[in-house]
């Protein structure tokens, strides 16, 4: 019998215990061994007989599995699957990284700690994570203590020490644990910064201002009206309303509502801030076309772009959107291949148009009061073409 293959399987190191497939086949069936990135050789006999802790963190079963206990950064670079029969042997390689992992702290449950004036306090915060997260302490008056001071210190472990313990100092001390997997600076509608966009609203109607805000810690959120007022999350006063999500609600929008409002989203690792302009129309008109609402145009043979217009009317203003034969949507300022939709008035520019460009475009016109559309039907052009037989007529009086 030929010997027999082997097939890897990479590991996903989502779980506690991650693990490397190595299916090994072959008559009679072969013994796997492990190489571990550093050369150390793992197989069932040598756990047998080995009583170290290093190995104890690796396990191989019966099918060639070898299961990986304790997983940290150290482990990461190649392991190599042997497998050996009397008739040959094969080898496979996998590559394994650790990916981070958010903190935990393993004592997550309050503690009391007694210590008299003068003396010092030793508050104690374990926490596992990849990479190792760094320790934070925050005071019962929620200020970040420093590592060091004449008051404080954090221990390589993540102990606090309080020294000279006065009555000032009584209060909750609360532990943070934090690392790459477990911090993110705010967002604002997946947007990091300072970012802006605006609303149109309708006289008399409901307006709703989205700020959808996701970071760790979570971030504070509040919105800051154009006369400056403060709005907290969550929020409910007369006609403005902050829902819990962050979005800010406007009953009843007057043309007085008018101008920039700002939502801020601030955590202990940043700040992030959305800018939106509102505009108030007083009458709102559903767009409309005063021309035909699809017009079947042909596709030159000499290569001129074609300019397909969109002239919507409507109050407010309509903003365009053109979706291609295929579905392909644009908005405006977008340019994709040949095709270009142009600001402000909102044409469609195809350049260089071919005969594969025929289809049918449409012309999306969108306010606040509805929507209109407009087709346009491009066809290959072709060549005058005189149907009938040729021959001689004779016109007698």
């Amino acid at each position: 019998w030929a010997p027999f293959h082997i097939t890897c399987f990479f590991l996903t190191l989502g779980s506690d215990f991650p693990r490397v497939d190595c299916v090994a086949t072959g008559l009679p069936d072969p013994e796997v061994t492990w190489s571990l990135p550093d050369g150390t050789l793992i197989n069932n006999a040598l756990q047998s007989d080995d009583s170290g802790l290093r190995n104890r963190r690796y396990v191989i079963f019966g099918n060639g599995t070898l299961l990986l206990q304790q997983m940290g950064k150290r482990d990461e670079g190649d392991y190599t699957c042997y497998a050996k029969n009397k008739l040959g042997k094969d080898e496979r390689k996998v590559s394994v990284k650790v990916g981070p992992n958010a903190p935990k702290i393993r004592l997550k449950s309050q503690s009391l700690v007694t210590v008299k004036l003068g003396g010092s306090a030793k508050l104690s915060c374990q926490a596992t994570g990849e990479p190792t997260p760094r320790i934070m302490w925050i005071s019962p008056r929620n200020d970040v203590i420093s590592v060091s001071s004449d008051k404080f210190q954090i221990m390589d472990d993540g102990t606090l020490v309080v020294k000279k313990v006065i009555l000032a100092d009584e209060g909750k001390y609360a532990c943070v644990a934090r690392n790459s997997a477990g911090d993110d600076e705010p967002f604002i509608n997946g947007m990091k910064g300072m970012s802006t966009t605006r609303v149109m609203a309708v006289s008399y109607q409901t307006a709703l201002l989205d700020c959808k805000v996701e970071g760790k810690p979570e971030p504070r959120v509040w919105w800051v009206t154009p006369y400056g007022h403060s709005l907290p999350t969550p929020y409910l006063g007369g006609r403005f309303q902050v829902h819990r999500n962050g979005s800010l609600e406007l009953r009843g929008v007057r043309k007085t509502d008018e101008g920039r409002y700002k939502c801020l989203a601030k955590n202990n690792l940043g700040e992030s801030s959305l800018l939106v302009e509102l505009d108030v129309a007083s009458i709102a008109e559903k767009p409309s076309f005063a021309v035909p609402n699809i017009e079947i145009l042909p596709i030159k043979q000499d290569g001129e772009a074609i300019i397909l217009e969109c002239p919507a009317r409507g109050k407010p203003n309509p903003e365009f959107t053109w979706v291609l034969p295929n579905g392909t949507m644009l908005t405006p300022g977008v340019r994709l291949q040949r095709f270009t939709h142009h600001l402000g008035n909102g044409n469609l520019q195809i350049s260089q148009p071919v005969a594969s460009d025929k289809g049918v475009y449409r012309c999306l016109a969108k306010n606040v009061a509805g929507q209109a559309e407009k087709r346009y039907a491009l066809e290959a052009g072709r060549k005058p073409l005189i149907r009938g037989s040729t021959g001689m007529f004779f016109i007698s009086n």
